[in-house]
């Protein structure tokens, strides 16, 4: 039995491609944990402030010691984007509505 068909049998099926041992350097040095000083400046924001949404992002308590995955921190951020394409959108459709009911009298 060769050493495909051994790994195939034992976890399943083998998905083709190969990655390089840079490419897991890579990731490894870009998804990593980041005390709760790096946490805060990776965030831009003040210790309260991080302390305050603590409930909200996904951390790992060490002891006394806090550390976030970055990627974590990246998924909690995401949930705050605000652009202005949307605020624009809610604003012009108030405007034609005011229009519309206006034109209507």
């Amino acid at each position: 039995m060769s050493g495909s068909e051994q790994c195939k049998s034992k976890t399943g099926p083998i998905v083709q491609g190969t990655v390089s041992v840079a490419e897991i350097l890579r990731h490894l040095a870009e998804d990593r944990y980041l005390a709760e000083r790096e946490a805060r400046q990776y965030l831009s924001l003040s210790e309260r402030k991080l302390r305050n949404h603590l409930p909200e992002i996904k951390h790992y308590r060490i002891g006394k010691k806090l550390l976030f995955k970055k990627s974590d921190l990246d998924r909690w951020m995401e949930r705050h984007l605000e652009t202005t394409a949307e605020l624009d959108l809610d604003r012009l459709a108030d405007e034609v509505l005011k229009d519309v009911m206006g034109a209507g009298k």
